[in-house]
């Protein structure tokens, strides 16, 4: 460790470590500090899908998918063997909660925005049928199909990780933050593998970020909503490529493929205890399981699981239903004399390209930061 750094990042998932790359190839000196290791949090612990958030759409968040859907392309395009291409389905029943020009409308949108050139289109119920044989026939009345991306989140955080260590980034895994102090002319940072000090700090702990706030004083103007989002991984492959399904309640939820698994997800509960401290909750698991069943011939049991996972994303708090709160992030600036203190609320998997530029753009409005 030095003892001087130009920036300091607090969190090691995919927004720290991106901002850290984008920082370090402008030529700025760059340290991470991370108390558990490389994607510990939501970053490994998500759908594993590069998507634009077809969903978003209901709520009008347009320029968020139009962002989403760039930053897709940028991935697909650069990291090809950890960002694919795959298409999903949408199957709509007789007890489908939105209407069939709804889905069509909604995909037309979501395709003009997209830029991989493929189309969304209908395919029929016997194509369907002949390809997913898990999957109940009785009363579905139509089949949309799109397309999205798929990725290996760990993988993903961890390649741009080490892109930003090649640029020069120090990343310090298992190193816990003893002491921070925030005055006029510096930022002084004690941790378990020693000081430093730097003028600009970044909080990019995600979930964890009121935490961190509270626990050293730091200015903020945004508080997050924590929801736990929970995946069963079931030990068998259930479909041949990924479905996009609703539940009884009209939330969203996937059936996606993995390589000898299905990934089944997700749910948004909001918690209110600390983040360390959030588990599965056994509700959730029964959930997903009964949703699942409304679609499949073959029921799943407790039994088919192979393994369960929970994620929890930061999402800037309001006061909207949990499923309906927006996905946008913000960047959070504080001036303290020569010191800044950067806190990156919300963001997703897919705009980590976007979030990390803007972030550097913003810093760099600074004259001093120059």
């Amino acid at each position: 460790m030095q003892t001087q750094y130009d920036v300091v990042v607090i969190g090691a998932g995919i927004n720290g470590v991106a901002i850290a790359k984008a920082l370090a190839e402008r030529g700025k000196s760059v340290l991470v500090i991370e108390k558990n290791h490389i994607a510990a949090g939501a970053s490994s612990n998500s759908s594993r899908l590069i998507h634009g958030g077809l969903r978003y759409l209901e709520t009008y968040e347009f320029s968020l998918v139009k962002e989403a859907l760039h930053d897709q392309k940028y991935l697909l395009d650069n990291y090809p063997d950890l960002v694919k291409l795959r298409p999903f389905y949408l199957p709509l029943y007789k007890n489908s909660k939105r209407p069939a020009w709804m889905i069509g409308l909604g995909l037309w949108f979501y395709s003009f925005f997209a830029q991989h050139g493929h189309k969304a289109d209908k395919v029929t119920k016997e194509e369907f049928l002949r390809k997913f044989h898990a999957v109940k026939e009785d009363d579905l009345m139509a089949v949309y199909r799109y397309y999205d991306g798929k990725t290996d989140d760990d993988a993903l955080t961890h390649q741009i990780a080490k892109e930003a260590q090649v640029k020069g980034v120090e990343i310090l895994e298992k190193t816990v933050l003893k002491e921070l102090k925030v005055e006029d002319e510096c930022i002084s940072i004690e941790t378990s593998q020693g000081s430093c000090q730097t003028n600009t700090l970044i909080n990019a702990t995600g979930a964890w970020i009121d935490e961190v706030n509270a626990q050293f004083d730091l200015p903020s103007s945004y508080t997050v909503e924590k929801l736990s989002g929970i995946h069963l991984v079931i030990d068998k492959v259930l479909v041949p490529e990924p479905l996009f399904l609703e539940t009884s309640s009209k939330r969203i939820f996937f059936i996606i493929p993995e390589a000898d698994t299905t990934i089944i997800g997700t749910t948004e509960r909001s918690e209110d205890k600390e983040v360390d401290q959030i588990r599965v909750n056994n509700e959730d698991v029964e959930y997903l399981l009964n949703e699942s069943n409304n679609y499949l011939r073959t029921a799943l049991r407790r039994n088919d699981i192979k393994e369960v996972y929970i994620g929890t994303r930061p999402i800037i708090k309001s006061q909207k239903d949990p499923s309906q709160m927006s996905r946008e992030y913000k960047l959070d600036l504080h001036y303290l004399g020569k010191s800044r203190v950067l806190n990156i609320y919300g963001g997703k998997l897919t705009t980590f390209p976007s979030l990390a530029k803007k972030t550097v753009n913003l810093l760099e409005q600074d004259t001093y930061f120059k």
